[in-house]
């Protein structure tokens, strides 16, 4: 899912933002002086992954009922329900 909607990059963003808190952590343990930053970096970048997730919920496209439609990457295979192959016999 996170590859159709194209949330690659949000995810890497989020992954950095973690890693950089962890990065301050360490330094502010070793009482570093510059630790400070990477905290502030942490921050900036968990605000702006958390941005990307939403993208595509903020910038949805509505068809005349009223209905969301999420513009997804067109390359990517979308996998078929089980439900939606079989025909419905009663």
């Amino acid at each position: 899912m996170i590859k159709l909607l194209k949330l690659q990059k949000a995810v890497l963003v989020l992954v950095l933002g973690v890693l950089s808190f962890i990065a301050y952590k360490i330094l502010d343990a070793n009482e570093v002086k510059g630790s400070i930053y990477f905290e502030m970096l942490a921050g900036v970048l968990i605000i702006i992954g958390a941005l990307w997730l939403l993208y595509p919920i903020l910038f949805e496209k509505s068809d005349g009922d009223g209905k969301a439609e999420i513009i997804t990457d067109p390359t990517v295979e979308v996998p078929v329900d089980e439900e939606d192959k079989k025909p419905a016999t009663e």
